[in-house]
């Protein structure tokens, strides 16, 4: 094993500080711990404490230890013959670096000890404060002092560690739960930091889960621990790597201190009032502000970088005559300006199994028998044997994400989506992507980009959906509208939609009819639905990877995840789904349906519910179809609200379903305007469908 010989580190470096017993002295020195932590309490028999504390002398004495930091847990002063004792043997010995007290309850009890070592210091020729404490808050009444604790004991302390043995034991509750655990980790650590001194965590006790302890000593690093307690060797290499700078925080602290040396942190900083441009470049840790990637970077951060480099252990520099190698992010952003009527690469093919179709029915309800009776699916040509139609919205998300985004950053909403031809499972599909249209924002750095989707059934190159899909990119270098060419193939693929409409009205009068819907609607009304669900993290993931999604916003949860969901976001189309599946209940008999219009205004998590409110913009009869009528249905989807509960006392203004914009901050205007606070904020989609419905 390598001999992990070193010399002795400052407590802010201390990841891993091992509880390491008498017999495994001997192997201390080829240990990747940090620190060593020497029981003479609670791992001790009384009757071998005297030999523990001998074997502790020599061992120190004959530099067992390599040099490390050691730590001494002593016993507690309702013991006092064992800690005089262990003080008489400890005070002054060469290698010790600090006596870790136990069963504290109060400052009191630190300032006592430090007047006691002191009379010993002074007796044996020794500096005063020679000797450091690393008190342990294990105690009730020590986590409600730990403030105080932190500043007591004469200035000796280094640091505080947290022991939940006993804290546990004496408040009843469970060990290892994170409700329980969470305060008293935050306490230490608050304290600690307020005393410029280190805070370090607590050990996992179940020595044997890897996995609990990955998971614990994550939270630790989380809570801003040092370095945490290790009960066994094995756990060393799983704390070490935990309590250590990630990657990532290491990529983002070397672009921080790399554009405050370069001086782009004065960006801000040099529109001061009254400072000079040559006073604005200043280097120091706590100067400097701008935007880095996106986030806004001050003092605080700087501060929080210089110290997370600093922690970094020093990286083995590769022999020169060592072959190196630097990776490649492969890009799919598309290099080069678009045009009118320009095609996008898109390589994609996907065959649609029974398996996907399920989990769209599982994910996103539906009361229309056109889903759910394949008899009556059979009857208006719609499946096939053993070919159960798709859901509409599944045809549309089918026709928008089995693509690249070829550099979008954010999607926007959809225009004029239509089914042309029966979908249905066993089918394989592929898209063509035009460029329709290009507008350049008002503030000059971004640009919304028009693209039409066409998808065809791979073998007889049958169109069968076709949608136009805004979004968001970064500015081009021109805007321009559609094309005449655009406008014709959009007329033909409006006759052919039309078609498939007429062929199925046709078909349903040969079909037997039972009860029309109970409910009917008239225009102008307003449908607080009842349903508000999330699409959930496994869902969202398994949509994602089946359907081909390809932005990692909605899928990489290491890069995104914030914590239970937040910060992933949920794909446009599949909010725009969730949005109608929400009103699916109360609108259903829907035989064919178009999406007019569909924006996306706000970032849906995974976690977070989607609920629905629709008004009825008009409403007719269908010509030479007297059990139809044709509605055109405009629907809020709202995040975390159950409008038929928590709007039912609520008198809506009709100039909230006519608003005329893609912005969130133009519905958030006239809530506030209306006084409207319980969908401020809320309006996450807002879709307009013409629908074919079964008359009440």
């Amino acid at each position: 094993m390598e001999d992990m010989s070193q010399a002795p580190r400052p407590p802010a470096t201390w990841r891993s500080l091992l509880f390491i017993p008498q017999f495994a002295f001997a192997n201390a020195a080829r240990l990747p711990a940090d620190c060593f932590i020497v029981d003479l309490q609670d791992a001790v028999p009384l009757a071998a404490k005297a030999a523990a504390r001998a074997g502790l002398v020599e061992a120190l004495k004959a530099g067992t230890f390599a040099g490390r930091p050691v730590v001494v847990r002593i016993n507690e002063a309702a013991r006092p013959e064992l800690l005089d004792a262990d003080l008489e043997a400890c005070i002054g010995l060469p290698g010790l670096t600090a006596l870790m007290p136990t069963m504290t309850t109060c400052p009191e009890d630190l300032d006592a000890l430090h007047e006691r070592i002191r009379v010993l210091e002074e007796a044996r020729g020794l500096p005063r404060g020679h000797t450091r404490f690393l008190p342990l808050i294990e105690t009730p009444a020590a986590l409600l002092e730990v403030g105080r604790l932190a500043v007591a004991g004469g200035g000796r302390l280094l640091g505080l560690m947290l022991g939940h043995g006993d804290l546990f034991r004496l408040t009843g509750a469970l060990p290892h739960a994170e409700l329980t655990l969470a305060h008293p980790r935050s306490m230490v650590v608050m304290a600690a930091r307020a005393a410029g001194i280190e805070p370090f965590d607590t050990p996992y006790t179940n020595v044997a889960d890897r996995i609990g302890l990955e998971q614990h000593s994550a939270q630790g690093h989380v809570h801003g621990f040092t370095g945490k307690c290790c009960l066994h060797p094995d756990q060393l290499d799983t704390v070490n790597r935990c309590m250590t700078p990630t990657a990532s925080e290491l990529a983002w602290a070397r672009k921080v201190t790399q554009a405050q040396g370069q001086g782009a942190l004065a960006t801000l900083t040099r529109k001061v009032p009254g400072l000079t441009a040559s006073g604005a470049g200043g280097a120091a840790e706590t100067e400097g502000m701008a935007v880095v990637d996106g986030v806004l970077v001050g003092p605080p951060h700087l501060k929080a970088a210089h110290r997370m480099l600093a922690l970094c252990p020093p990286a083995v520099l590769a022999m020169e005559a060592e072959p190196r190698v630097r990776g490649r992010r492969v890009s799919h952003a598309l290099h080069r300006p678009p045009s009118p009527d320009d095609v996008l690469p898109n390589p994609y093919e996907m065959t649609v199994t029974a398996g996907m179709r399920d989990l769209w029915a599982q994910c996103f309800y539906s009361h229309d028998r056109v889903v759910t009776s394949a008899p009556f699916a059979a009857r208006l040509g719609l499946s096939g044997p053993d070919a159960p139609p798709l859901p509409f919205m599944m045809g549309l998300y089918l026709a928008c994400s089995m693509s690249s985004t070829h550099g979008a950053i954010y999607h926007l909403g959809f225009r004029d989506a239509r089914q042309l031809a029966p979908l249905r499972v066993g089918d394989t599909f592929r898209q063509e992507i035009q460029v329709r249209s290009v507008r350049n924002t008002g503030d000059g750095k971004r640009a919304v980009v028009t693209t039409h989707r066409r998808m065809l059934r791979v073998g007889d190159d049958v169109p069968v959906f076709t949608l136009d899909k805004l979004e968001l990119y970064r500015r081009q270098p021109e805007s321009f509208g559609p094309s005449p060419s655009a406008a014709m193939q959009g007329s033909e693929e409006l006759g052919m939609a039309t078609a498939f409409r007429d062929a199925l009205t046709r078909r349903l009068e040969d079909v037997p009819q039972r009860a029309a819907p109970a409910t009917s609607f008239e225009e102008g009304e307003l449908l607080l639905h009842g349903f508000a669900r999330p699409l959930g993290v496994t869902a969202n993931l398994a949509m994602s990877t089946q359907l081909l999604v390809t932005h990692p916003i909605h899928l990489d949860h290491h890069r995104f995840d914030l914590g239970h969901g937040r910060g992933v976001v949920v794909s446009g189309g599949l909010v725009v789904s969730m949005t109608l599946a929400a009103a699916a209940r109360d609108l259903h008999e829907v035989l064919w349906e178009e999406l007019l219009a569909a924006d996306n205004l706000r970032p849906v998590a995974p976690t977070q519910t989607v609920g629905a409110l629709s008004y009825v913009l008009s409403r007719r009869p269908v010509e030479g179809q007297a059990h139809l009528e044709e509605l055109v249905v405009r629907t809020l989807g709202v995040t975390d609200l159950t409008p038929s509960e928590e709007l039912a006392d609520t008198v809506l203004p009709r100039a909230l379903f006519h608003i005329v914009g893609e912005r969130p901050s133009a519905y958030d205007a006239f809530c506030r305007e209306h006084g409207l606070q319980a969908l401020e904020g809320r309006v996450v989609c807002v879709a307009t469908r013409r629908l074919l419905r079964l008359k009440g």
